[in-house]
């Protein structure tokens, strides 16, 4: 049987820790194995990836060609890594994400 165990997933900061850090921003408690807490960190770097790439256009604003599918690959992992905290998620972290209306 696999061993699951407490994370606390910050969104902004991209950290999953074992302890809560209260007053650190928003925080989403998951019950999950290790893999599924390193299957996070990989959308996480995913994610991290494609926002560079969105933000390549920043320097040049009337050179959008290409710039919205970029954008477009973030915002899906972004709801990736929501959609993964939802699945692992406690009830309270599944109202917060409910509450984001982002699936």
């Amino acid at each position: 049987m696999v061993e699951r165990k407490t994370y606390y997933v910050a969104v902004d900061t991209k950290d999953i820790r074992e302890v809560s850090v209260p007053d650190s921003g928003i925080e989403y408690e998951i019950i999950a194995s290790p893999d599924e807490a390193k299957e996070i960190q990989l959308l996480f770097t995913e994610e991290s990836k494609d926002g560079r790439k969105a933000t390549e256009y920043l320097g040049n604003p009337f050179d959008e060609w290409g710039a919205d599918d970029k954008r477009r690959n973030y915002d899906d992992h972004l709801i990736k890594v929501y959609r993964r905290l939802y699945e692992l998620g406690t009830n309270d972290t599944k109202s917060k994400i409910n509450q984001l209306g982002l699936f």
